[in-house]
């Protein structure tokens, strides 16, 4: 059997973060991996966990009704990133559950010993601060290509422009350079002579 690392790693479920309300209360559930798999909820003043290892995962996985740990936790994932993330508090614990009604995961989360808080909000708050420094970054990036876009696109245009601007005086310089036609030559066969208009009889 894989490890919980390996299970987790290979589900993409070793760093979720979701931010949930409920009932006007806002929530950060968010996940990690330290040899098991952790997670957690916070309200920033109060913090809960479950630590996670094979066993502990396999037992969820069958309350659940699931064949394998690997859908399992493809269906936490799915419910996460969609969104369908619930918190309820209820005493010393919250009851999280991940996914739509008909599929959705529970896990009971306790509160987290003073020494577990402050290492599980010093992770989740750098972990956020870095997450948004990466966006911010992507978004420069991203703004400064579209200038560089904007401006070759630009100069492209002007080029083609001026280039089609020239066609006008090359125009002219042909038309300029066509032989004059030579006086007493038809005007439809410049090769031949034109013909003189008939005239009457003159009579004195």
């Amino acid at each position: 059997m894989q490890s919980v690392s390996e299970l987790v790693k290979g589900a993409k479920v070793e760093e979720l973060h979701r931010v949930t309300e409920t009932e006007g209360e806002k929530f950060i559930c968010f996940t990690r991996l330290e040899g098991d798999w952790i997670i957690c909820v916070t309200d920033v003043i109060s913090l809960w966990r479950i630590q996670v290892d094979i066993d502990e995962l396999d037992a969820l996985r069958d309350v659940a009704g699931v064949s394998t740990i690997e859908a399992y936790l493809g269906r936490f994932r799915n419910g996460f990133l969609a969104g369908e993330v619930n918190v309820a508090v209820i005493g010393n614990k919250v009851t999280l559950t991940v996914g739509k009604v008909t599929s959705a995961l529970t896990l009971d989360l306790f509160e987290a010993k003073a020494a577990d808080k402050k290492v599980e909000m010093q992770n989740v708050l750098f972990r956020l601060a870095e997450s948004a420094t990466s966006l911010e970054t992507k978004l420069s990036k991203a703004n400064e290509t579209i200038e560089t876009m904007k401006a070759q696109k630009g100069a492209n245009f002007g080029s083609g422009g001026s280039a089609f601007m020239d066609l006008g005086p090359k125009k002219g310089q042909s038309q300029a350079k066509l032989k004059p036609k030579k006086a007493g030559m038809s005007a439809i066969n410049p090769t031949s002579k034109k013909r003189k208009a008939a005239q009457g009889v003159v009579f004195d």
